[in-house]
């Protein structure tokens, strides 16, 4: 039951001193009851007609500004209740309340048991204290235990009381009446969720790692070592830019001048070259390969060089004597007005 109490002019001035602290906290230890209505004043310092007071009082502050206290009278008087009374431990009168309608008719086989939430503008719940505490039922807060209304289907749909609890079943039944729009069940999605979590990815290929979806899951390509892609035997490793040309490297290797590799998977050996002179007459260049091939040299293509262009006749070369250590290299000119060469670039294959 919720009243709005009405404060005394005694019980304010005690409650000033406890807040400002030139006293303890105010201590509630009666509770008187009359049959009566009366007018509320703040000047009232007795309860008019009280006809009894009950001393089996309990309180507790559940928030800074809310009291939750119980009172209870387990005599066998018959009356009608029409105002209450709080009493301080020194006597004082510090609130009251009162209506024309009773506020409840105790009987003689009935116990009376008086519940209130009072509240307060300001933190004044921690400065109110009570007498008893055995039989205190409080309301259930976040951070008290008590009593608590279940909420309705219409109070859990409007979402806006925070005093009522939600029970599973109408919990259940408001989550169903916002899917069934949407074609979908609660138990469809506990049910997709289980199938989700039991799912799992895995590399496959060049991939490995993975597995369920109940953590982070890394998939992870391994790379070819050099020694690896050379051997050139691994199924399940990825070749890098570094591991394929050290390979390369492992297959042929490399001359700081001359390039010389093998192609994988062949007996095929490509080297690479360049001559740089001028000449302005023919002649015979010999060129030695840097790396002698195993067997015989099968191909040799001179391309002529000019470092830059102009309006003289420029040579040509030709090959001759071509074997598995060299060639020879003739610059040759197709007519007297034909009599500038810087050098030339080649080109050799062989096994």
């Amino acid at each position: 039951m919720a009243i709005e109490l009405l404060i005394t002019t005694a019980g304010l001035d005690a409650l000033v001193d406890a807040q400002a602290g030139e006293t303890d906290a105010i201590r509630v230890i009666e509770v008187g009851l009359t049959a009566n209505a009366f007018t509320m004043a703040p000047t009232i310092t007795v309860l008019p007609g009280e006809l009894k007071r009950i001393d089996a009082v309990s309180g507790q502050a559940v928030s800074e500004t809310i009291i939750h206290m119980t009172a209870l009278d387990s005599s066998n008087d018959v009356y009608d209740l029409r105002g209450i009374g709080l009493y301080l431990d020194d006597g004082t009168l510090f609130a009251v309340y009162a209506q024309p309608d009773p506020i409840f008719r105790k009987v003689s086989i009935a116990s009376f048991l008086l519940a209130l939430d009072v509240a307060f503008a300001n933190g004044a719940a921690a400065d109110i204290i009570f007498g008893e505490s055995a039989f205190l039922f409080p309301p259930a807060t976040e951070t008290v235990k008590g009593v608590a209304e279940i909420a309705t289907g219409t109070e859990v749909a409007a979402g806006t009381d925070d005093s009522r609890v939600v029970t599973p079943l109408k919990l259940k039944q408001r989550l169903d009446t916002l899917l069934d729009p949407l074609g979908i069940s609660l138990d469809a999605i506990n049910a997709a969720l289980l199938a989700f979590g039991a799912r799992t990815i895995v590399g496959e290929g060049l991939a490995t790692g993975g597995g369920d979806l109940s953590g982070n899951r890394v998939i992870t390509v391994a790379g070819a070592s050099t020694a690896e892609a050379a051997a050139g035997s691994s199924v399940d490793k990825a070749v890098t830019p570094a591991s394929l040309i050290g390979a390369l490297s492992q297959w042929g290797g490399w001359n700081a001048t001359i390039p010389l590799f093998k192609i994988p998977g062949t007996p095929i050996i490509v080297q690479l070259g360049y001559y740089r002179a001028i000449h302005t007459a023919e002649v015979v260049v010999p060129i030695t390969f840097a790396d002698a091939f195993p067997n015989s040299c099968l191909f040799v293509a001179p391309i002529p060089y000019i470092s830059a262009a102009d309006n003289l006749r420029d040579m040509f070369v030709q090959m001759r004597d071509r074997s598995s250590t060299g060639f020879q290299a003739y610059i040759q000119a197709p007519d007297a007005v034909d009599n500038r060469i810087d050098g030339f670039d080649w080109l050799a294959i062989g096994v």
